[in-house]
């Protein structure tokens, strides 16, 4: 996929030099975006579930854990989780949450990032949202560039140094339907059939390569 970066409270000198984060954006780098025309309405060929599917396996393959708790303190008052977390060898503890959902979910992370500064369990962040391009064949979703504009308006209000991560097409797109040519096969939204699908199909695990 195209990475762009846009930085809030100096996240990225925080981070940009760590094997860690130097890692996680070339993995979005090398993730296909799965397109699949007909399984819904147009112009929406994105499939987001399988797109979340390849994200997290790529990041897990790469020593990146899932659903960490916001609140890791040993006297936990918090049940918020995040999607992605890891300590870089300089001790950075980082968060990652990736958005592909309504507003509301962004806001939500955003909520998420103050948290962990308020609970001090994190010391950066890293916010993946589509580029408008990618958003207008997902559906309803936040944007890149409007989270730039959100950030920008509250930075007094959003205390936790973070990167923006847009992600967009670039060129390498995988046609679902040159794996299965079936659209039916494609309109599940279990998260368990998608990673069942990316153990049958060797084309989805790109970590590996």
């Amino acid at each position: 996929m195209k990475v762009l970066q846009w930085d809030h409270r100096l996240g990225q000198r925080l981070m940009k030099n760590t094997p860690e984060f130097q890692n996680l954006i070339s993995n979005l780098n090398n993730i296909p975006i799965p397109i699949c025309e007909g399984f819904k309405r147009p112009p929406f060929d994105v499939k987001q579930a399988m797109l979340n599917t390849m994200i997290e396996y790529s990041f897990n393959k790469h020593g990146w854990k899932s659903e960490p708790y916001i609140d890791t303190n040993q006297n936990r008052t918090s049940s918020q989780k995040g999607d992605f977390t890891i300590n870089t060898e300089c001790g950075l503890r980082i968060l990652v949450e990736v958005e592909f959902g309504y507003s509301a979910s962004a806001f939500r992370d955003l909520y998420k990032f103050n948290l962990a500064y308020s609970k001090n369990t994190y010391d950066c962040a890293v916010f993946i949202v589509p580029m408008r391009e990618l958003q207008r064949r997902i559906d309803v979703t936040p944007t890149y560039e409007k989270m730039i504009e959100y950030l920008t308006e509250a930075r007094d209000s959003i205390n936790l140094p973070l990167v923006l991560v847009g992600l967009g097409f670039d060129g390498k797109e995988i046609d679902l339907m040159t794996i299965v040519d079936d659209v039916d096969f494609w309109k599940s939204y279990k998260k368990s059939d998608f990673k069942e699908i990316l153990n049958e199909f060797p084309q989805f695990r790109f970590a590996e390569l």
